[in-house]
């Protein structure tokens, strides 16, 4: 597996993974799939993807495939942690756990301090795999974004 910062070049097959992900997740209700999936178009991939500074966006590479992606951006030394996506039939083998800790360590070399992110409060294989790389839960968000539960977590990089 190889793993690298996403290019331009990369938004077609990128957002087709995004896509399918945010689609089939049974996490969210109708409406939170149809707007993060807007929110994450083409358009909005290549604008995250040309603004280097504030957006951090990852993918894994197997055979040449995209397998797994991550998508965040940083705000004054905290990083906001929106997705972290694995292709289906990448799922159970470290793609995720990998992708977070380059994640980690190329936030760190840029001076970031902290991460913070939210997992449903339903989603047993994001919560174990936080708690496992070591992110403490801070809070229970009750009908947050979407009207739904949510779990807030962080991580301190320093």
């Amino acid at each position: 597996m190889n793993i690298r910062l996403a290019k331009l070049r990369d938004v077609p097959k990128l957002s087709k993974l995004v896509y399918s992900i945010i689609k089939n997740t049974p996490y969210y209700t109708l409406k939170a799939r149809k707007e993060e999936i807007r929110k994450h178009n083409d358009r909005a991939l290549k604008q995250y993807l040309s603004d280097k500074k504030y957006y951090v966006c990852l993918i894994a590479l197997e055979n040449k495939e995209i397998t797994g992606f991550t998508i965040g951006r940083n705000e004054a030394g905290v990083f906001w942690a929106d997705w972290v996506g694995v292709r289906k039939d990448a799922r159970r083998r470290g793609v995720a756990e990998a992708l977070i800790i380059e994640w980690e360590n190329r936030l760190k070399r840029s001076g970031v301090h902290k991460i913070w992110c939210d997992t449903r409060t339903s989603n047993e294989e994001s919560i174990s795999l936080l708690k496992k790389l070591h992110y403490r839960k801070l809070a229970l968000f009750k009908n947050g974004w979407y009207k739904q539960d949510f779990f807030l977590w962080e991580k301190n990089l320093k």
